[in-house]
């Protein structure tokens, strides 16, 4: 053969390997953009007031919503469960997901006598995946009959974790170990690696909660095990994992400035263990994809950019030539690029009993900000523990396998100490969220239950001719609340006789009056029946199906049930004495006098639209508003910062940002709202941005039209059939004692939890709030924890204590 020859045929097998490996990085590059674009996963953290709780308290929340890197635009319901340690479901709650999140509380029994409840939150597209994602969080109950129970003997184990999975003869391995005990604790541990002969190959001990990582070289033909000491000085011995005769080694080397890996191979390896692809993905979107040729080198080492790149968990995985994935690490980028500031001072301290006191919240960007506030009594409701908080849950343990003990250490600060026992980590947990070979497969998610737009309303007719069904028939609904407001809406039914209402967002129990169009007499529609299905998920059977497995383990703080213990034998003397006052005594009740917009805001709003700072126009007792020609005529010049177009359709903004409209608190247009006559106009409400009731968080606040109850609207709904509807679950007010008006002062006040606020939005308009509150009777110490996330993904949290 010629040098010519030769030289083509090298030539057209270098061009062919260079395609093959081109066509393999598309493919791979390909799947990971269907399981972005396809199948993203949604990820909850949950916000408490508190760690501790007792019976007959409310266990206040916010659950945080996100989707890769940023707060997910997916789900528009959330559903959250308070189950006992037995199985029973105590309540649900149903949630609308505004702005990536949702809030609500829990009112635990009385006769709680549960030392433990458990809380599990998720959505209805979180189910088509690994149950292992849905979030379940155990909740203290200092119940009186909680006893901690003496241990009579603990267990220990040794895991080891060879980097990237293997360890291969001949080959230096690193390998990682983590030792616990039997409540999945970490525990101190100390001894030698040894050989078939007993000799000693490598010592290790450990480095932080347990684990450490050692070097470490296999030889052929030989079987090692590990003799170890636990914390009590007892002589343990764990057997190694296999060693392969051959294989690829991989190992990961992250500074926080830069990124590396090595591969290292056997000289023997088969053909495809030569050319390989390297990929790294965070949160299914690739952020590298190279070809590695090992042909001649057994050795190479290159780098991974990391600068433009979120923090987070990356997933470091290797494939041969032909797609099979053999080696894996995980390792966390932190660029400190995950988090804003958030500043938290008292402009106002008093821990005197039922001392006022203010906080002062300061935002220093101008992005659109959802956070939520917490300030409780340190003395008796310290910190837990174990307490995780929206860094190391979003950040870290959603995202990966096992109980992480003390998640929250590992983003106290950026330290390199802290640094590298969070690789330690790594390397001793692994990626949960897919696995490659089902993904390379095709073996995609099975999608059974897709997100709706809000609360959706689907149904089918029966009963009715194909003829009478072909004509394009619509459906007049009139849907009522339990205030008595109304929606007009009207949907078309296709031929088969089905029909859908969609995005519709209300509270409680609502019903849903029903007519065909053009159908006076009721002749089409008494002849139909109407099967009516809400888009709400059902309760599981079993709620506490597959998840004991992954629930992190609970170590009772017996220094905080005698003091909760103490505060609850207070609270049933109070009570048991109050009951003795009311029967001897005639209670006279004096309270202050509702203005006409106070009765009026609390006989027509409910939900997201009560109370606040919302100001309410009385429009049935204006006689300005008769000779106004619509809604927003009568708003013109009313409202500073309201900017008011009516030409045209007409249209509504607040400093540039565009205002939400709502009719009987429903989502509408400007034109609707024309079209409107002032005569059915009875109330109508401005909120100021940010409106936390608005999609997208409302940066251009709202305006709510309520009509006239009773008359014209409320008469249409006679002789029509109608269906209840179950809403939203009603939302409850945290309630905040004002002493300087009408509390009652003489009142003893043992609260935990003096403040809790899961709506504390900030715009570019609005970059500081202040808080008021007032203290309790005992309370010497308080804590107040800050969380939230802005509309670009990064977090903040913020812990502070007061004292006088």
């Amino acid at each position: 053969m010629s040098i010519k020859t030769f030289s083509f045929y090298i030539r057209t097998f270098i061009f062919f390997l260079f395609m093959a490996f081109r066509l393999n990085a598309q493919k791979l590059d390909s799947l990971l953009n269907i399981l972005e674009t396809q199948y993203p996963q949604e990820r909850i953290y949950v916000h408490y007031d508190k760690s501790y709780y007792n019976p007959g308290e409310t266990i206040w929340f916010k659950a945080y919503l996100f989707s890769g890197s940023f707060p997910s635009g997916i789900s528009t319901t959330m559903y959250a469960e308070l189950i006992t340690d037995k199985g029973k479901m105590l309540s649900r709650k149903i949630m609308p997901v505004l702005g990536a999140t949702a809030a609500s509380g829990f009112d635990l029994p009385d006769s709680l006598k549960s030392s433990l409840v458990y809380i599990r939150v998720y959505t209805s597209w979180m189910l088509n995946f690994d149950s292992s994602f849905i979030y379940v969080n155990p909740i203290r109950i200092i119940a009186p009959s909680t006893t901690v129970k003496a241990k009579i003997k603990s267990s220990y184990f040794l895991n080891f974790f060879p980097e990237g999975g293997d360890m291969v003869t001949g080959l230096e391995s690193r390998v990682a170990f983590k030792a616990t005990d039997e409540e999945g604790l970490p525990v101190k541990v100390k001894g030698d690696v040894v050989n078939s002969k007993a000799q000693k190959v490598v010592s290790f001990s450990d480095i932080h909660d347990g684990m450490g990582y050692f070097f470490f070289t296999p030889e052929a033909g030989e079987k090692y095990k590990a003799v170890w000491k636990n914390s009590k000085g007892g002589i343990e011995e764990t057997v190694m994992p296999a060693v392969k005769e051959k294989g690829i080694l991989l190992s990961v080397n992250y500074t926080g400035n830069s990124l590396s890996y090595t591969l290292h191979r056997s000289a023997d390896v088969p053909a495809n263990y030569k050319t390989l692809q390297v990929v790294a993905q965070m949160q299914q979107q690739p952020v590298y994809i190279a070809r590695v040729n090992m042909t001649i080198k057994e050795s190479v080492t290159a780098s991974i950019g990391v600068d433009s790149i979120p923090d987070g968990i990356m997933q470091v995985t290797v494939f041969t030539e032909d797609m099979h994935p053999i080696a894996e690490r995980i390792v966390f980028v932190n660029q400190n690029n995950y988090y804003f500031i958030t500043d938290l001072h008292a402009t106002g301290k008093d821990l005197t009993k039922k001392g006022k006191n203010i906080l002062q919240v300061d935002v220093g960007d101008t992005l659109l900000t959802n956070l939520s506030i917490s300030v409780t009594d340190a003395g008796i409701n310290p910190p837990d523990k174990d307490e995780e908080n929206i860094f190391s849950h979003l950040l870290l343990t959603s995202d990966i396998k096992g109980f992480v003990y003390d998640p929250a250490y590992y983003f106290s600060n950026s330290s390199d100490s802290v640094q590298s026992h969070l690789d330690l980590v790594m390397m001793t947990n692994g990626w949960r969220r897919f696995k490659w070979e089902d993904v390379v497969a095709g073996n995609w998610p099975m999608i059974k239950n897709y997100p709706q737009p809000y609360l959706t309303v689907t149904g089918n007719i029966f009963g009715l001719s194909p003829h009478q069904l072909a004509t394009g028939q619509e459906l007049s609904i009139i849907l009522t609340t339990q205030k008595n407001n109304n929606q007009f809406l009207v949907t078309s039914v296709n031929k088969k006789g089905e029909f859908i209402i969609k995005d519709m967002l209300f509270f409680d129990t609502a019903r849903l009056f029903y007519q065909f169009n053009n159908d006076k007499d009721k002749k089409l529609t008494s002849t139909a029946t109407f099967d009516f299905k809400n888009s709400f998920l059902t309760v599981a059977d079993n709620p506490l199906a597959d998840i004991k497995s992954f629930l992190k383990p609970i170590v009772p703080d017996t220094v905080v049930q005698k003091k909760n213990t103490t505060l609850n034998k207070l609270r049933k003397e109070e009570f048991f004495e109050g009951i003795k006052v009311k029967e001897l005594e005639v209670v006279k009740v004096t309270g202050h006098t509702k203005s006409a917009a106070q009765k009026m805001d609390e006989e027509y709003t409910s939900g997201f639209f009560s109370g606040g700072d919302g100001r309410v126009f009385n429009v049935a007792d204006d006689p300005l508003a008769r000779s106004s020609i619509s809604v927003l005529d009568y708003l013109q010049g009313k409202i500073a910062g309201l900017q008011i177009n009516t030409s045209g359709g007409g249209s509504v903004s607040w400093r540039g940002s565009p205002t939400s409209l709502f009719l009987n608190e429903m989502t509408a247009d400007a034109s609707m709202i024309q079209s409107m006559s002032m005569s059915d106009v009875a109330m109508i409400k401005v909120f100021n941005p940010p409106f936390f009731g608005a999609a997208g968080g409302g940066a251009g606040g709202a305006v709510a039209i309520y009509t006239k109850k009773g008359g014209q609207i409320v008469n249409s709904t006679k002789g029509l059939d109608f269906v209840s509807i179950s809403g939203y679950t009603p939302l409850k007010e945290f309630y905040s004692p004002d002493y300087s008006k009408d509390a009652d002062v003489n009142k003893n006040d043992y609260r935990t939890t003096l403040y809790w606020n899961p709506h504390l939005i900030f715009d570019k308009s609005k970059r500081r709030i202040s808080i008021p509150f007032y203290n309790s009777d005992n309370c010497k110490k308080i804590r107040v924890v800050i969380e939230g996330m802005n509309e670009e993904g990064k977090l903040t949290r913020e812990e502070k204590f007061f004292e006088q």
